[in-house]
């Protein structure tokens, strides 16, 4: 077996919630007091996203708070929309190179062989991508 890129330990009792150990922390997973996993699983990609754009953008200059939004639709085809919400205007080739970076993501590139991955960078609404 090679090194783990990441670990988890799910513990499910009898009855209740399942309680998820990601290295320090403890989420409870559950359909009523807690995320489902596929919220988890949506929430990892925008958390990633997110982190990932502002690592990219404040090596352009570029330092703010932004937002990523991941839907989950069903479809078919299964397909995951990820919408980067920026305070500020880039241009339309920043906007591209963002998306571009966004698409090489490790969770990206772990999911992308079993479901589509749409990117959109906006500013007030508005595609600049």
């Amino acid at each position: 077996m090679q090194m783990p890129m990441a670990a988890a330990d799910a513990h499910a009792a009898p009855s209740g919630p399942v309680a998820l150990a990601l290295g320090r922390h403890t989420v409870v997973v559950d359909h009523d007091g807690g995320p489902t996993p596929l919220e988890l699983m949506t929430g990892a990609l925008a958390a990633c996203s997110a982190m990932t754009a502002r690592t990219h953008l404040a090596r352009d200059g570029d330092v703010g708070e932004l937002d990523v939004v991941v839907t989950l639709d069903a479809g078919p085809p299964t397909l995951f929309y990820r919408r980067v919400l920026l305070p500020w205007r880039l241009s339309a080739a920043d906007a591209h190179r963002l998306a571009d970076a966004l698409e090489r993501t490790e969770l990206t590139l772990l999911l992308r062989p079993s479901f589509q991955i749409r990117t959109a960078v906006e500013h007030a609404g508005e595609v600049l991508n």
